[in-house]
């Protein structure tokens, strides 16, 4: 019964969170599939200021202090993107990439997407003038003008935290008042570079290679405004305008309204017994972190009662859950406190807590794997050559190496298989933040037995019918950028002739000015662009369908 659950939640945003600390302390045996970075959306807001009882906290600590709280609590995690579900059964099935799971109930927490409005090249400039993540992009657009579609408290937010990077920022409302709470609205006054334009819309925007003119439409005076960027200039236009929720995998399964929302009952249940639903992803006039952990408590709480009327009624035993040690939770809570009373910084690269979160992973590895460093006297390779030798201290499954780097040869850690065969995989990027997991997930598919993969995505990559040299731009910053690059390195680690170099753009302005990037992540094939995230297939379908 290694692999049956009392619940399984599927997404770890902070709805998903909430709800596996309940679980776990009501002593289920409970597992969140996150195919992303834990904490979900709110991983890309720099600041929560009114989440009850923390004052001022990010996004990112915010998450990190409720994963530990679940975990500690006995819930298990893994990183994968679910594939199929068969729910309609007592003993509910769900495929994932790393492999198939069942469970006695199911919690939905899969969260929403930015939304695409619709404007005239809009998606033509997509990540070359236009985006959607301020903590992924406003690096980008440093001294320039910025302009933020929405009325909403998003778009409030994020233009307070664009304002620290851009010349000015202008929010264009399309109504004539602000959706978003009075309070956050004021706040508005402090910043000066900020300004408001209401009853205004974008109708397109244009150019050559980036974004140099953009149309807004007064919508209550019909008038036309066409405005020009200074000469050699480019200026963003960033858009807030609500979400999609990611309910592609339910459709004609779960019951949903008009717009794709879930549909369910006041104990956050669905139309399909035992199967509920929690966070962004239902249907809520209020999109906020305190909604979706009280959405994860109550879908806990009934799924707990589910799971249990389960047991009764086929008789199964308490399932075998991991050791919870109560002395190690208290550990990780003061390492979370100690970690934010130095203003969250760390020595080293790698804690204590995630070495001991690796080991039961290297113990996986069916073989060894080797990295060989090429450095020079540049930042990134000391931090590369920093990383390297501390990873080189976690494991006898992982060995590391330095070679004098070549001439042309850009600094970066190569994966290699035991026998010293290149994978194709290389990092010209430290793999911290949010990459550090698609790191690992490199060494595990070389190392083997690798990610799990559907039949008719393995019969994709089979098609690839030419070499390929692949390039992934990110950030790690970015939250969108680890599904592109677990994607295209899973796919590398399948096919010798598929290389993925993975490259930290800060650290090559070359390659950011040789393809206008204005975005992340941006995948390069040969002398083509794509923008956003893409899974495993749909990378698969883009080096198909090269001509």
């Amino acid at each position: 019964m290694d692999t049956i659950y009392d619940a399984v939640i599927v997404g770890g945003g902070p709805a998903g969170l909430s709800a596996a600390i309940y679980l776990a302390r009501a002593k289920c045996k409970v597992l969140v599939i996150e195919k992303e970075k834990i904490g979900g959306q709110i991983t890309i807001t720099a600041d929560v200021v009114n989440y009850p009882g923390t004052g001022r906290v990010s996004g990112t600590e915010l998450a990190a202090q409720m994963e530990h709280q679940a975990r500690g609590f006995g819930a298990e995690f893994v990183s994968a993107e679910v594939t199929g579900l068969k729910l309609d059964q007592d003993i509910k099935e769900i495929e994932t990439t790393a492999g198939a799971v069942q469970a006695l109930s199911v919690i939905l927490a899969t969260g929403a997407n930015p939304r695409r409005i619709g404007f005239s090249g809009e998606e033509e400039f997509r990540g070359r003038g236009v985006a959607y993540c301020a903590t992924c992009d406003a690096e980008f657009f440093t001294g320039m003008d910025i302009f933020v579609i929405g009325g909403g408290l998003s778009a409030v937010e994020e233009s307070i935290f664009l304002s620290r990077y851009g010349r000015s920022v202008t929010i264009l409302v399309r109504g004539d008042k602000f959706r978003a709470p009075q309070t956050t609205v004021d706040a508005l006054a402090d910043y000066e570079n900020i300004s408001v334009r209401f009853n205004t819309v974008v109708e397109r925007v244009g150019g050559d290679a980036m974004i140099s003119y953009a149309d807004f439409r007064n919508n209550a005076t019909g008038e036309v405004e066409h405005h020009m960027a200074e000469e050699g200039e480019t200026f963003g236009v960033f858009v807030f305008a609500g979400y999609v929720p990611n309910t592609e995998l339910f459709r004609g399964r779960i019951d949903l309204n008009e717009q794709n929302y879930i549909i369910t009952n006041e104990d956050k249940e669905t139309n399909i017994k035992g199967v509920f639903a929690a966070g962004d992803v239902c249907i809520k006039s209020l999109r906020q972190v305190v909604t979706a952990v009280s959405d994860g408590a109550v879908s806990a709480v009934s799924a707990e009662r589910h799971a249990a009327a389960v047991h009764d009624r086929l008789k199964l035993p308490s399932f075998p859950r991991s050791g919870v040690d109560p002395k190690r939770f208290e550990q990780r809570k003061a390492s979370i406190e100690k970690k934010s009373a130095v203003g969250d910084e760390e020595e080293g690269f790698i804690s204590e807590e995630l070495r001991e979160q690796l080991l039961p992973v290297f113990d996986k590895f069916a073989s060894t794997v080797r990295l060989v460093g090429r450095f020079d006297s540049g930042a990134l390779s000391a931090e590369l050559r920093g990383f390297m030798d501390e990873f080189a201290k976690l494991s006898p499954k992982v060995s590391c190496t330095e070679i004098p780097i070549g001439s042309g040869e850009e600094p970066g850690i190569a994966i290699l298989y035991a026998d010293g065969t290149p994978s194709g995989i290389v990092y010209h990027a430290v793999p911290g933040g949010h990459e550090f997991n698609s790191f690992i997930l490199a060494l595990y598919n070389v190392a083997g037995p690798g990610q799990e993969l559907r039949a008719d995505t393995r019969e994709k990559i089979a098609q690839i019918a030419a070499p390929a040299d692949v390039k992934v731009l990110m950030s790690l910053s970015c939250t969108m950028c680890p599904d592109v690059v677990t994607a295209v390195q899973r796919i590398a680690a399948e096919r010798a002739d598929v290389r993925a170099d993975i490259y930290d753009i800060r650290y090559f302005p070359d390659l950011k000015k040789k393809y206008n990037v204005m975005s992340v992540p941006c995948v390069i094939v040969g002398e083509k662009l794509f923008f956003g995230r893409k899974n495993i297939d749909e990378i698969a379908d883009i080096l198909v369908s090269r001509a």
